[in-house]
């Protein structure tokens, strides 16, 4: 049977945000979302949260003041000028993560706005950050990276890192998405209520016949404690 975790991005972002991403979750296939510690919504995200505590949840890391953004892609080009120092960088990584932990919400997995936190010069040190706060599952895959030897290079040290690695990504909706061919795959959404895209995605996540679709192909849907309670190295 193959499993996926259908993971929403961006909660606590705007109020429409969150209101999407709970409709995604009690009338859709969303299963998971991700939550910034100290945008404008975060407080009701915390609140919609603990209403909902079958949701899964994790820290949506926001280091895009230390980045030029790529806006049209949705991921980092590369480092402002000057070049910040990888300690601050760092520094505020665990400062979020420490935010989070005050909610007394679960933490299940860790990912990052832009996906800041793959650029190969901080990611060993986010599996570190990851390592000492138990957080089991840290978002990688192969598309972000230009260079296959990198991209091999930090695969490696992951799996030393004794985390649980979801190496099949699939970066939004499209057709044929699910039924590409893996054994566990996360796919990531931004479903939403007051911009027209995100709108789209929402409509994407609550189509009536996708859960009857699930079941006849025998793909699981899964939150990532799931997973690591499934994957993880014993």
């Amino acid at each position: 049977m193959k499993k996926i975790v259908i993971n929403a991005d961006d909660f606590g972002l705007r109020e429409g945000i969150n209101r999407g991403i709970i409709t995604a979750y009690k009338n859709g296939v969303v299963s998971s979302a991700s939550l910034f510690v100290n945008k404008e919504a975060t407080e009701s995200a915390v609140a919609l949260a603990r209403e909902n505590p079958g949701l899964g949840l994790g820290v949506h890391i926001d280091l895009d003041q230390f980045f030029y953004i790529d806006h049209e892609r949705g991921i980092i080009n590369d480092w402002v000028l000057p070049k910040p120092a990888i300690s601050e960088v760092l520094a505020a990584v665990e400062e979020q993560i420490n935010k989070y932990r005050s909610f007394n919400l679960p933490l299940d997995h860790l990912d990052s706005h832009h996906h800041s936190h793959l650029h190969p010069e901080i990611f060993p040190a986010i599996l570190d950050i990851a390592v000492k706060f138990n957080i089991r599952v840290v978002r990688f895959f192969r598309s972000f990276y230009n260079n296959e030897t990198v991209y091999n290079e930090l695969k490696q040290l992951y799996q030393k890192k004794g985390l649980v690695l979801i190496e099949h990504f699939i970066e939004g909706w499209y057709w044929g998405n699910v039924d590409e061919p893996y054994q566990i795959a996360e796919l990531l959404t931004h479903p939403g209520y007051d911009e027209l895209w995100r709108e789209a995605e929402l409509a994407h996540c609550c189509q009536p016949q996708l859960k009857e679709y699930f079941y006849q192909q025998k793909i699981e849907l899964l939150r990532f404690s799931d997973v690591v309670n499934t994957f993880a190295p014993r």
